[in-house]
């Protein structure tokens, strides 16, 4: 049994080698040394403020698609949490997102009013990420225009972006900065949100290169989580709610900003995987076509 099982493991890993090598590592961390020696300071955060998606995406990683009574996150719960991190770290690139942020367009202003004020020198820059279906009013374009370091990230799915060229020409007219993310025609299949009986090698291995753990550490309802699909995910009651994965941003046992802090960075410099991952096969890269609609 002990000869069969080292057979299999040597087999697994020559497949995974194999596999970075034909899609040349798509994620691989270039930044991992920063990430584990900057102190107190985070390279990116995702803020979610919304569960409201103007689009149904079958495929959506981040589990929109779930969703049965989607909520607006209200000013009051996101700035409070925000707070609550930029007291124990800087943030070098916030994101902010939903579902579709222009969708909670009052939580939006706000929070970019809340950005310019005392908390402007904890966050380099700002990226509001949309799908280009809505139009963001006066209100909301006089907000994004206080700050230089804004910016706007238009994802590009087609006729469903409908309203994409014309939200490209309000932001060209207000000297507000945006990229056009083309990116592919397909995306990579995360999965449903179900446990996968994958072994141990396969998830430490999804987990050490996984996109969303390096870049998509996640803001929301009073949690900071490795990944908006663990964040979804165990709010909706699809993945394990372990504790210890996680920074609950308003547990008494934390009797300090320091003590936060260390365990904010702990969730970002973690090595094993989480309970979120038996929930996933982005590691099998399987290609599936983008922004197909439920």
């Amino acid at each position: 049994m002990g000869i069969k099982k080292a057979i299999k493991n040597i087999l697994v890993r020559f497949s995974f080698g194999m596999t970075d090598v034909l899609y040349r590592r798509p994620y691989i961390d270039r930044e991992d040394r920063k990430r584990l020696h900057l102190k107190d300071e985070l390279l990116y955060l995702d803020l979610v403020i919304t569960e409201c998606c103007s689009l149904k995406c079958r495929d959506c990683s981040n589990l929109m698609q779930y969703y049965q009574t989607p909520c607006n996150l209200t000013s009051e719960s996101v700035i409070s949490d925000l707070r609550k991190v930029l007291d124990c770290v800087r943030v070098r690139e916030l994101k902010i997102l939903g579902g579709e942020p222009f969708v909670n367009r009052k939580t939006l202003i706000d929070v970019l009013q809340f950005l310019s004020g005392e908390y402007k020198t904890r966050v380099d820059s700002v990226n509001i990420i949309t799908n280009g279906t809505l139009i963001p009013d006066d209100e909301c374009i006089n907000a994004m225009k206080q700050d230089p370091g804004i910016k706007i990230t238009i994802s590009n799915y087609g006729e469903l972006s409908r309203k994409m060229n014309e939200l490209m020409e309000l932001l060209d007219r207000n000297g507000i900065k945006y990229v056009l993310n083309d990116g592919s025609k397909l995306w990579l299949d995360f999965g449903r949100p179900v446990k996968y009986e994958m072994n141990d090698l396969f998830v430490k291995h999804q987990y050490k290169y996984c996109y969303n753990r390096k870049y998509c550490n996640t803001l929301y309802r009073g949690g900071l989580y490795s990944c908006p699909r663990q964040a979804h995910g165990i709010h909706l009651g699809l993945i394990p709610d372990n504790r210890d994965e996680y920074v609950d941003l308003y547990d008494p046992a934390y009797r300090s900003s320091d003590d936060l802090k260390q365990a904010i960075m702990s969730v970002v410099r973690r090595k094993d995987p989480v309970a979120a991952c038996d929930y996933c096969i982005v590691g099998e890269y399987i290609y599936v076509p983008r922004g197909v609609q439920k």
